[in-house]
C-alpha cells in the first residue's frame, strides 16, 4: 500500500489532534490511513488504494457507499432544510417505520449516537423505578458513558470472582461512587446471573444487555438466558434494556425479533440513520411514558440541538426502506458464505482460528471452540492477542481487505457474490502470510 499522502496528513493531524486522531477505535497506525471516497463496497484511500470495506463505519453503512436512494434523499432534504427548531414530517415517518419492525418499539425518541441512546434509556429507567443501580454483562460495550463502561475489557487482574464479577473502571478518573452503581453479571450464565441480580433486585433500575455483542465476536445470547432476564425484570419491576445499536442489523425485526425476547426499552443507532449521525430509544408505551410531557408532570427531560435532525431522518427512511426481508436474506447468505470460506482457509493453513457470527456480522477469532462469555473469549484469545490480531489486520489491509482492528467484519447490501469470492481470495493470501508469521513466532 502507498501511504505518502496519509503520512503527510497524519503529521498535520498530530499538531492539532491528540494522538493524531479523534476516534480511538479506528487507530491502527501510526501512520493512519485516510479515506478519500467510496463506491458500493469499495473504499479508496487518499493514496489511491482501493479496499473492500468490511467495516462500513462500524456497521453504519449497511448499503455501502453511494446508495442512490439514500444519497438522493439527503440531497433533496439538504435543498429543503438542513435543520430547524421545528419537528419535521420525516421524523414521524422514520418513527413509524422503526415501530413497525422492532417488537418492543411502540414509541420512540431520537438522539445523535448510540452512546446517547443508552444514557437516555438509563435515565428513563431510573425515573420509572425510582432506583439507581444498573446491571450489565461482563465485558459488554454500551458506548462511552462511564457508568456502563464499568467492566468493559476487564482483565484477570481486575475482573474479580467468576460468580461475582467486579466493576472495574475503563477510564481513569471514574468516581468509585459511580462504579458502585454498576452491577456486573456473567453473559449467558442464567443461574449465576440471577443469583447476582436477586441480591440487588430492590436497588436495580435497569438490566442492560447487548443480545449479540460484537466484543464477544457476535455470540448470541441463549434464548432461555434472555427469557430468564425478561422474567426476572418483570417480576421485580426492573426495566430490561436491549442495546441493539450494533446488532439491530441482525434481521428485519432486529435482534429481539430474531431471538424472540422483547425488552422494555431498546437503544438503537447506526443502520437506522443511513450513514448519518443518529441514535434512538424505543420502547413500550408504558416505558416511554416517562418522556411524555403532555400526560402530567414530566419525569425525564430530553432534548438536543440536532436531535431528530431532518438529514438523518431522511437518510434513515431511505436506508430502512431498502432493508427488506429479501435484503436481509442476501446479507445472511453472503455472511454464511464468507464464514464457510474463511473456515476452509483456517483448516487448510493449520490455523487455530474460527469465523464466528451470524447474519452479516462476522468475527475472526484466534481460537477454535466457540466462546460463550467474556472470560472464555479473553482466555482463549491468549496473552498475545492484541499483537497477533493487529498483525492479521495489517496483512488483510495489505491485501486490500479492510477489517476492524480486532477482526470484526460486517457486510453490506452493496456486495455481490463476486465480492465475497474476491474477499476470500484476498483473505487467503493474508492468512497464508499470517500462518507463516505464527509458525515463526512459535
Amino acid at each position: 500500500m502507498q501511504r505518502e499522502r496519509s503520512e503527510a496528513l497524519f503529521e498535520r493531524a498530530r499538531a492539532v489532534q491528540p494522538g493524531g486522531n479523534t476516534r480511538h477505535m479506528v487507530v491502527f497506525g501510526p501512520p493512519m490511513v485516510y479515506g478519500s471516497h467510496g463506491d458500493g463496497c469499495r473504499l479508496t484511500t487518499v493514496d489511491g488504494d482501493v479496499l473492500i470495506d468490511w467495516v462500513n463505519n462500524f456497521s453504519t453503512l449497511i448499503h455501502g457507499y453511494g446508495h442512490r436512494p439514500t444519497v438522493e434523499a439527503v440531497k433533496a432534504q439538504a435543498e429543503r432544510m438542513l435543520c430547524c427548531i421545528l419537528p419535521s414530517e420525516a421524523e414521524v415517518e422514520l418513527s413509524e417505520r422503526i415501530c413497525a419492525r422492532w417488537p418492543g418499539a411502540e414509541q420512540i425518541r431520537f438522539m445523535n449516537s448510540g452512546t446517547e441512546a443508552v444514557m437516555v434509556a438509563v435515565k428513563g429507567a431510573r425515573a420509572l423505578t425510582g432506583r439507581s443501580k444498573v446491571a450489565k454483562s461482563e465485558g459488554g460495550y454500551h458506548g462511552q458513558y462511564d457508568l456502563v463502561e464499568a467492566s468493559f475489557l476487564p482483565t484477570p487482574d481486575n475482573w474479580g470472582p467468576a460468580d461475582r464479577p467486579a466493576s472495574p473502571a475503563f477510564g481513569r478518573g471514574t468516581p468509585q461512587s459511580l462504579l458502585d452503581q454498576a452491577v456486573i453479571f456473567p453473559f449467558n450464565d442464567l443461574e449465576a446471573t440471577l443469583a447476582i441480580l436477586e441480591a440487588h433486585a430492590g436497588e436495580l433500575a435497569a438490566v442492560v444487555i447487548d443480545p449479540i455483542p460484537a466484543r464477544l465476536g457476535f455470540v448470541a445470547a441463549d434464548k432461555a438466558y434472555l427469557a430468564g432476564l425478561r422474567e426476572f425484570c418483570t417480576k421485580h419491576g426492573i426495566v430490561l434494556i436491549f442495546d441493539e445499536v450494533f446488532c439491530g442489523r441482525a434481521g428485519f425485526t432486529g435482534a429481539q425479533g430474531r431471538l424472540g425476547v422483547t425488552p422494555d426499552m431498546t437503544a438503537l443507532g447506526k443502520v437506522i440513520g443511513g450513514g448519518l449521525p443518529i441514535g434512538a430509544v424505543a420502547g413500550t408505551r408504558a416505558a416511554m411514558a416517562v418522556f411524555d410531557n403532555l400526560a402530567g408532570p414530566l419525569k425525564v427531560s430530553h432534548s438536543g440541538t440536532f436531535t431528530a435532525n431532518p438529514m438523518s431522518m431522511a437518510a434513515g427512511i431511505a436506508a430502512l426502506d431498502a432493508l427488506t426481508p429479501e435484503a436481509f436474506a442476501q446479507l445472511e447468505r453472503q455472511g454464511d458464505a464468507l464464514r464457510a470460506g474463511l473456515q476452509k482457509h483456517f483448516e487448510a493453513l493449520g490455523l487455530t482460528m474460527r469465523a464466528n457470527g451470524l447474519g452479516s456480522m462476522t468475527s475472526l477469532q484466534l481460537f477454535r471452540e466457540p466462546a460463550r462469555d467474556y472470560r472464555a473469549f479473553h482466555s482463549r484469545s491468549g496473552p498475545g492477542y492484541l499483537q497477533r490480531i493487529g498483525r492479521l489486520h495489517a496483512l488483510m489491509l495489505q491485501e486490500g481487505v479492510l477489517t476492524a482492528t480486532r477482526g470484526l467484519m460486517v457486510g453490506s447490501t452493496a456486495m455481490t457474490d463476486d465480492d465475497i469470492t474476491e474477499t476470500l481470495e484476498r483473505s487467503g493470501k493474508a492468512l497464508a502470510r499470517f500462518a507463516q508469521a505464527e509458525r515463526s513466532a512459535a
